[in-house]
């Protein structure tokens, strides 16, 4: 317990208070939880991600020994801390709001998870092909996934766990009671007797911040009440029957109450900050690797263009341009498709042409201009481009990316099988062509903690930091969340942070969105999708295919550093699957998914890719490298069991 933090700004001038990041995002993590039996293993360890941009070498510790797992070899919790900042009444930041000194701070979450309770799975394509003149947000399917009814608002509550909204209060003493606080609801599904399902925990720090730990990734069946931890084989792509996980979705809110000096005496004045949200998910195995389009990117795209917001201006390198081209190499470590075109020896390596590309010197107008010309355009402008040879080369929000060779599909527009950039992404690379662009170092390249970086910075700073590792494009359905982060109707239109680039004015409108939809469109259980999505769809958190570190080690001893010639002899042929020793699922029957049932039994146990103090040299140049480490042994299946085989696969 600490002593509450004295503010640096006078609480009398207050005039409204915000909560940052307005998205967060957590991840389950089996730790604290035995996903063989469906028993409760002690406390859950959990990390903290960066609350800096472009600081990716997390959990804390050293490049080399930072472990994902806990000491039962469980997988670490990803939590989200939440700030509150305090602005004056002509909207200039003040601070961030401590507790003490006569402050108190009250934050309320209510979270939900309603994935039982949704429409059977189609894309955004589908459904927009079928109701052309339809709001996103108001579209219905009329095949759910459930058997029952659950058009009456009594049935639907028998298909969400809703824990109701749960609060806590750090008193202005500055006594922090950094108790735990279990997100707990119950489920009944097609029973009459209710299963409760964790969602996870709350608490705070010793500055009264809200910290958000998600579940432990634990997915089940309630159609055997006699057999409480009942996981049938997947019969379902997307949709399984009295099924659920732990994944939800929700709002965060806070209020600030302190006294203030009238005319009449001392009153008690409460401050009402307006929600952020918060969204569980998968964990994410590939950090360090990031999507070329994250959610950060479709929410940006949709404030400058639905909402009138003036984002910069000034198309800046290392901001803008460089995270997409700089991340095609990151990928190349965990994507197949990726490593041909981008990896250490591709002809698409932009590493060793970072200093050309940042350059706006006439000599490199014709590098610019051709990388340019391989992008893809957005919203489907160019038919085209239905092909692998445009950027990026991952799946659309319509299915799989069609390969050189396939047959192209009867049903759809080719054109939306195909990932592309947002239309602000893709303007500003135009400008980027065109050499109307600054390679300024980023504004927060030089703090590592969200402290040190300037106060007019630390909200950008945290929203970026919170969505930049998440996955934007494709969704179908999607990681962190479906196709309705497309839709501006889900998001505030805030004309206090119109005129400001500073501050991005990223919410959502919790008036219209409730607890639990922004998941509920994902697949059910997560784990179906997690097997199914293998091939270039989110390599950035799901990779498709790895080295494992002692591969690379066997054939190259412990060195610090290989040759291209050695990586392209001896260590490229290493690549693995990243879900090996899962079944594969066919593509027929249409109800047999033995890769999905394996993932609900298995995922815990797969690696995590992480950039190792390895390198790849090439003359001057010295290349990153990404490889797999703490996988444990899969588990063996027979006759429908699941027997835990001791020790570890191919890691140590």
């Amino acid at each position: 317990m600490s002593a509450g933090t004295t503010l640096l700004f006078n609480v009398q001038d207050v005039s409204r208070i915000e909560i940052y990041p307005p998205i967060g995002i957590a991840r389950v993590g089996d730790s604290g939880f035995d996903l063989v039996t469906g028993v409760t293993r002690g406390e859950p360890q959990y990390f903290f991600p960066p609350e800096v941009p472009g600081h990716d070498q997390f959990p804390p510790g050293d490049l080399v020994n930072s472990a994902f797992r806990d000491s039962s070899q469980r997988i670490k919790r990803q939590a989200v801390v939440f700030h509150v900042y305090a602005f004056n009444k002509n909207n200039e930041i003040l601070g961030e709001v401590h507790p003490g000194s006569g402050v108190t701070i009250t934050w309320t979450v209510h979270v939900v998870n309603s994935k039982p309770s949704f429409f059977k799975f189609r894309g955004i394509c589908a459904i927009l092909g079928a109701h052309p003149h339809s709001e996103l947000n108001l579209i219905q399917e009329s095949i759910g996934r459930h058997l029952q009814s659950y058009e009456t608002p009594m049935c639907s509550l028998t298909l969400i766990v809703d824990p109701g909204q749960l609060s806590i209060t750090v008193e202005a003493t500055g006594k922090m009671k950094n108790s735990w606080f279990p997100i707990t609801g119950s489920f009944y599904g097609s029973q009459a007797t209710p299963t409760l399902v964790s969602l996870g925990q709350i608490s705070t720090d010793d500055k009264g911040r809200l910290i958000f730990v998600a579940g432990a990734g634990y997915s089940r069946c309630v159609s055997e009440p006699k057999q409480p931890h009942f996981q049938p084989d997947i019969i379902s792509e997307f949709d399984s029957i009295d099924w659920v996980d732990d994944v939800c979705d929700g709002w965060v809110n806070a209020a600030v109450t302190y006294t203030s000096m009238t005319r009449t005496g001392v009153k008690m004045v409460s401050v009402q900050a307006r929600k952020a949200t918060v969204m569980s998910a998968p964990p994410k195995f590939a950090w360090g690797v990031h999507a070329p389009t994250t959610l950060y990117d479709i929410i940006e795209d949709i404030y400058v263009e639905a909402k009138g917001w003036k984002a910069p201006s000034t198309v800046q390198f290392y901001e803008h341009i460089w995270p997409a081209l700089g991340g095609t190499y990151e990928l190349s470590w965990v994507n197949q498709q990726a490593f041909q075109g981008h990896g250490p020896a591709g002809m698409g390596n932009f590493i060793p042409l970072e200093g050309d590309l940042a350059s706006k010197d006439a000599s490199h107008d014709k590098l610019r201009r051709e990388v340019f010309k391989r992008l893809r355009k957005p919203q489907y402008e160019d038919p085209a481009q239905a092909s692998t040879m445009y950027m990026p080369r991952l799946s659309g929000d319509d299915g799989d990316a069609i390969e050189p060779g396939q047959v192209i599909p009867s049903t759809g527009v080719p054109i939306k099988r195909f990932s592309a950039l947002t239309g602000l992404q893709y303007s500003r690379f135009e400008k980027w062509a065109a050499g109307t662009f600054s390679a300024d170092p980023p504004r927060w390249k030089d703090y590592e903690s969200i402290e040190k970086v300037p106060l007019q910075l630390q909200p950008l700073a945290l929203t970026l930091a919170a969505l930049e590792h998440s996955t934007g494009d494709p969704l179908y359905p999607g990681l962190e969340t479906y196709w309705i982060a497309k839709d501006p109707a889900i998001y505030l239109s805030d004309a206090l942070f119109s005129q400001s680039t500073d501050i991005p004015p990223f919410r959502i409108d919790h008036a219209k969105i409730k607890p639990g939809d922004l998941s509920r469109g994902l697949s059910l259980p997560w784990q179906s999708d997690f097997s199914l999505c293998e091939t270039h769809w989110w390599p950035s958190g799901r990779p498709d295919d790895v080295i494992n570190i002692l591969d690379w080690q066997r054939v190259l001893g412990h060195g610090t550093s290989v040759s291209m010639r050695d990586f392209v002899d001896k260590v490229s042929p290493l690549r693995k699957k990243w879900a090996r020793g899962l079944r594969e699922t066919p593509d027929y029957p249409q109800d047999y998914y033995p890769g999905s049932t394996d993932m609900v039994h298995q995922w815990q146990n797969l690696g995590f890719i992480k950039q190792k103090d390895y390198k790849v040299t090439d003359g001057t140049t010295s290349l990153a490298v990404w490889l797999e480490k703490e996988r444990c042994r899969i588990q063996e299946r027979t006759e429908g069991t699941t027997r835990l085989a001791s020790g570890f696969d191919d890691d140590d």
